[in-house]
């Protein structure tokens, strides 16, 4: 049971790392660096423990938290939305939701495969 909940929190931690790294490089104009500073000490920081590498699969699944995130803002497009006395233009979600939803499905596949959410935990590298 321990061990199963270290490895999600394991893979949780990855994956905001993960999430953090995609936000920094679609946010490059605006908060990108300081987001690309903190993920980068988070990464370091987890990499230092060699316990937390069985949860690096979710670095791949936390890549797809962003995308769905833009899906979701983007739910009424595509084409011009207009809501009280504005107006704006919104993309298609479907490319957006199908990204997130590959990576995160993807991210979490690799996870459990190697065995990380067994009873005797994630299996080395």
């Amino acid at each position: 049971m321990r061990d199963t909940r270290r490895a999600w929190i394991w893979f949780l931690s990855w994956a905001a790392v993960g999430a953090g790294g995609v936000t920094a490089l679609l946010t490059v104009l605006t908060v990108g660096p300081y987001v690309a500073v903190l993920t980068l000490v988070a990464a370091v920081l987890l990499g230092r423990v060699p316990r937390s590498h069985g949860g690096l699969p979710g670095l791949v699944a936390g890549a797809g938290v962003l995308p769905l995130v833009v899906a979701w803002l983007n739910r009424s497009g595509p084409g011009n939305v207009c809501s009280g006395n504005a107006c704006t233009e919104e993309w298609s979600p479907w490319p957006w939701l199908a990204a997130g939803v590959v990576l995160l499905a993807v991210g979490t596949a690799i996870w459990a495969r190697r065995g990380a959410n067994s009873r005797t935990g994630p299996r080395p590298w």
